[in-house]
């Protein structure tokens, strides 16, 4: 063979095994997507809890209007927009005899692509989660695919007015992308600490490999990861094919080799596949008992809040109270009294010219007023009230959480061929939620007679 076909074989090799190997370790990201949304039981707004968590609901605005797409001028949260053009392309290549061959073809070339994300709030009918868009991998709802040509008023307008592009043929191609506002939304991701305010969000974090945002909702995430791995499986298994099929020119082999290279290369491809897979699937199951005890530790702590947080709340409402009734008796004794401070007149030559009535009560008022200028031990009670309300919704959904998480975690255990993963590896059964301990009583709130 020659030397300049092996050569070129050679570069199809390796550019074949790179887009192999890229594409396998691409199926392995999204065959563990896939898991996390079949493993993990969706959590509630106000249930959120430090760690890998997923949420549905609707996108809400952080600022406003939030952003507006270009095209199709819709109110969003995110928009990714891109305009191509066709136009002429003249290119020589040199054919097998090794002549130069000059051909002219129409090609899109892209003129502008650009891309917004903004901040949003994830709100479901317990309350919001901040997210923040940045870093994930988002699956947006399609708002415009358009291909026009000069006589449409958009051509121009929705480029900004650009310029077309040398030797052009006069044909642009619009796509807008986006996530609308009021829109299901589905999250998966890792929520983590806020540094403005005392609560959680969800943000890209480097020890997470997973951010996902999903514009619909749970189903739809998992068909389109279900998807995308499929896809980049089977991109990996061709270029692993072509890769076994061209590595036999490369040696100089025979035609008749070519066969068995390309069925050696897809073979290794399955075999790595499968093995890899199976390590993975391994250790997701290990990893899913390790978040049932990280649910069930999440009730611990907010049990531990309540019975920290209700106590100091009853005290803070006993001062108050306490003050406001001294307060109010005290008006009560001031507004009844009937005794008349009676004082001497004294003339400007020190003589005693008689007595005058002066009343007693306006420095203690004055005094009262100063002390307590707004009584609002009412407040207080509601804000009790409140405290008690959320931390109870909050040991609830912990509660509901866990349950959820424990039972898928028992439908796999219990199925085959989980079961003989669970087997080998004396991975322990979860328990559902039992309330032990002090903690987990109810607080008594006492707050005086």
């Amino acid at each position: 063979m020659d030397a300049d076909i092996r050569f070129y074989l050679g570069i199809a090799c390796l550019l074949l095994l790179a887009g192999a190997a890229i594409f396998l370790w691409d199926a392995f990201g999204r065959a563990r997507t896939r898991r996390l949304i079949a493993f993990l039981p969706t959590s509630k707004a106000k249930g959120v809890f430090v760690g890998l968590v997923e949420l549905s609901g609707t996108a809400e605005s952080e600022r406003g209007e939030g952003l507006v797409a270009p095209m199709s001028g819709r109110s969003c949260v995110y928009v990714k927009t891109k305009i191509e053009e066709k136009r002429i392309e003249t290119r020589t290549k040199k054919n097998s005899d090794g002549e130069s061959v000059t051909k002219t073809e129409a090609v899109w070339k892209t003129l502008a692509e650009n891309e917004s994300r903004a901040p949003f709030y994830l709100r479901d009918e317990t309350g919001a989660v901040r997210v923040d868009p940045k870093g994930a991998e988002i699956v947006a709802e399609k708002f415009v695919e358009e291909t026009l040509d000069r006589s449409a008023p958009e051509y121009f307008k929705w480029a900004d007015g650009r310029s077309e592009l040398p030797n052009s043929c006069g044909i642009r191609r619009f796509t807008e992308v986006g996530v609308p506002l009021s829109s299901a939304v589905y999250v998966l991701g890792k929520s983590r600490v806020r540094k403005d305010v005392v609560a959680v969000e969800i943000a890209k974090d480097e020890t997470e490999p997973t951010f996902l945002i999903v514009c619909g909702d749970e189903e739809k995430a998992r068909k389109d990861a279900n998807f995308s791995e499929k896809l980049a499986l089977a991109a990996a298994f061709l270029c692993a094919v072509g890769f076994g099929a061209c590595l036999p020119g490369v040696w100089g082999a025979e035609r008749s080799a070519i066969g068995f290279g390309a069925l050696w290369g897809g073979g290794v491809c399955v075999a790595l596949w499968i093995l890899r897979a199976g390590l993975d699937y391994v250790n997701s199951f290990v990893e899913f008992k390790r978040r049932v005890d990280q649910a069930k530790s999440n009730i611990d702590v907010e049990l531990k809040r309540r019975a920290d947080l209700i106590p100091a709340l009853a005290d803070a409402v006993k001062l108050t109270a306490r003050h406001e009734r001294d307060v109010q008796e005290t008006l009560a004794a001031l507004r009844s009294q009937e005794t008349i401070l009676r004082v001497d007149v004294v003339s400007t030559n020190g003589a005693t010219s008689g007595t005058a009535e002066a009343t007693a009560l306006a420095p203690r008022l004055l005094a009262l007023v100063e002390g307590a200028p707004e009584l609002g031990a009412d407040k207080n009670f509601a804000n009790l009230r409140q405290g008690v309300v959320d931390a109870e919704d909050r040991i609830a959904l912990a509660r509901e959480y866990y349950n959820n998480i424990a039972e898928n975690y028992e439908t796999r255990r219990q199925t085959f061929p989980h079961s003989l993963v669970a087997a080998l590896w004396r991975l322990p059964k979860a328990k559902f939620f039992e309330a032990e301990g002090f903690e987990a009583k109810t607080v008594d709130v006492d707050l005086g007679t």
